[in-house]
């Protein structure tokens, strides 16, 4: 299983690259990074905005970069190039703003795949990350017009309940103090 790792946006509901900002020591996407790598070697993070400092932060990580030219189209833009990069192999896809998911999140979605081509994590009934896909769906996302949700929404998804971590992200200032805070309420998610 490879883990592709969106983090080529913009962050511009957070007002400055979230992926960078501190957590637990160090930028938060590291923490995301190291609970994906807690479940497989194969990582691949997908950069765009801020390439250089990005670039920086992962460059002791052992993670495979891939740079996604055309992240200011959208998150599925970046998408597409982190699954390109995935020659025949099943993947997962998060993004990077998930420091709290944890490997049992990896593992029970990875079980829910078994008989299924698509599998999700699911928290609180919020659909959350990651997603993971058969390597049949390879070639179909990439010729798809539309969004990854879009997507998703033709095919039978199987589902794990996962931890609050799958589905609690980094995405405004509000959610960010409360990850810092350890104060994690829902609400803000719906």
């Amino acid at each position: 299983m490879t883990i592709i790792i969106l983090a080529a946006g913009l962050s511009e509901r957070m007002g400055e690259n979230k992926l960078l900002l501190p957590f637990n020591g160090h930028e938060l996407i590291l923490e995301t990074i190291d609970k994906a790598l807690s479940y497989s070697k194969k990582v691949k993070v997908v950069i765009g905005y801020q390439r250089e400092r990005m670039e920086a932060v992962l460059a002791d990580y052992p993670v495979e970069i891939v740079y996604a030219e055309d992240y200011r189209s959208g998150q599925m833009a970046s998408t597409k190039r982190g699954i390109e990069s995935v020659e025949d192999d099943d993947f997962a896809i998060l993004p990077g703003d998930l420091p709290l998911i944890t490997e049992d999140d990896f593992i029970g979605c990875e079980k829910a795949l078994e008989k299924h081509q698509i599998s999700r994590c699911v928290s609180y009934g919020i659909p959350g990350h990651p997603v993971m896909l058969r390597k049949e769906n390879r070639e179909r996302i990439l010729s798809f017009h539309g969004t990854m949700k879009e997507y998703l929404s033709l095919y039978d998804t199987a589902t794990y309940n996962g931890s609050i971590g799958c589905v609690f992200d980094a995405d405004t200032p509000e959610r960010y103090r409360m990850l810092l805070n350890g104060d994690l309420d829902l609400s803000v998610l719906h």
